[in-house]
C-alpha cells in the first residue's frame, strides 16, 4: 500500500524533524505539509526529498473554509492519507482564570480538535474500508494528572482533544485503524515563546531528569506510533514526561 502522509503543523520543530526521518527512512512515501506560515527549512525539506514527493499546503486551521479548502485541495490530488499527524496548535500561554477569554478559546478549538475532527469525518472511513491507518495527535503532560498553574484554557482544548482522540480509536479500532496521543512535558521550541524563560529553567529543574523533553525524543515516539509496530496500540495517551507523572 501506498503511503500517504497528512502533517498538521508541518512548519513546527516537530514536524519538520518528523518529515527529515521520514524522507530518509521511506523515499516511496507521499507527504502531505501543512502549515500556516512557511520556513527556509521547509522548502529545504522539500528540495532535500526529491525522490519522495512533498506536497506543501498553506492553511490557517484557525479558519473553516481553510480546512474545507484544504479537503478539497487533498482530494483533487486524488490522495487520500493513510497516516495523519496532528501537530497545529496555537502558541502556549499562562492565563488565570480571571483571564479566560471565550474567543481565544474558541480559536484554539478550532486549530486544536474542530480542524481534525473535520479532516478525520473525511478520511477514517476511507481508511476504514481499507482497514489500515494511523492517527496520532499531539497531546501535553497537562492531561496526565494535575495540571499546571494558569493553564485552564491550554488544559481544556487538550482535554477536548484527548476525548476526541479516544472516542475516534473506539469506534474505528475494529477497523484496524489505530488512533493514538502523545503526552510531552514541556519542549523548548517556538511553541513556548511566550514564556517567561525563567518558567522554563523552572520546569526542568523541577523534572524528574532535571530537563525538557527534547524535540528528538517526541519524535521518536511518534515515529513508533506511526510505525506498524504499534499495530495493537490504540487509544492510548502516551506518557512522554520523563517520570514526572505516573
Amino acid at each position: 500500500m501506498d503511503k500517504v502522509y497528512l502533517i498538521l503543523g508541518a512548519s513546527s520543530e516537530v514536524g519538520m524533524t518528523y518529515i527529515e526521518r521520514l524522507i530518509q527512512a521511506d523515499d516511496s512515501a507521499v507527504i502531505i505539509a501543512v502549515y500556516r506560515t512557511m520556513s527556509d527549512r521547509l522548502k529545504d525539506n522539500q528540495e532535500e526529498g526529491k525522490q519522495t514527493k512533498i506536497v506543501l499546503l498553506q492553511t490557517d486551521l484557525s479558519l473553516q473554509e481553510d480546512v474545507e479548502q484544504l479537503i478539497a485541495s487533498i482530494n483533487e490530488l486524488d490522495l487520500v492519507p493513510t497516516h495523519i499527524l496532528h501537530l497545529a496548535a496555537a502558541d502556549y500561554e499562562l492565563k488565570k482564570i480571571k483571564q479566560w477569554d471565550d474567543e481565544a478559546v474558541r480559536r484554539d478549538m478550532q486549530i486544536s480538535v474542530f480542524s481534525l475532527a473535520r479532516i478525520c469525518s473525511e478520511y477514517l472511513p476511507v481508511m476504514a474500508k481499507k482497514k489500515y491507518g494511523k492517527v496520532v495527535a499531539m497531546l501535553s503532560s497537562v492531561t496526565l494528572g494535575k495540571p499546571v498553574k494558569y493553564s485552564s484554557q491550554y488544559s481544556t482544548v487538550k482535554y477536548a482533544l484527548l476525548g476526541y482522540i479516544k472516542s475516534a480509536a473506539a469506534e474505528y479500532g475494529e477497523k484496524n485503524l489505530n488512533i493514538n496521543g502523545i503526552s510531552p512535558g514541556m519542549m523548548e521550541t517556538k511553541f513556548i515563546k511566550n514564556i517567561d524563560e525563567r518558567v522554563v529553567e523552572m520546569t526542568a529543574l523541577n523534572s524528574m531528569k532535571k530537563r525538557n523533553v527534547q524535540v528528538s525524543e517526541t519524535v521518536d515516539a511518534i515515529e513508533f506510533l506511526l510505525s506498524d509496530k504499534s499495530s495493537y496500540i490504540n487509544g492510548e495517551n502516551l506518557n512522554l514526561s520523563g517520570g514526572d507523572y505516573m
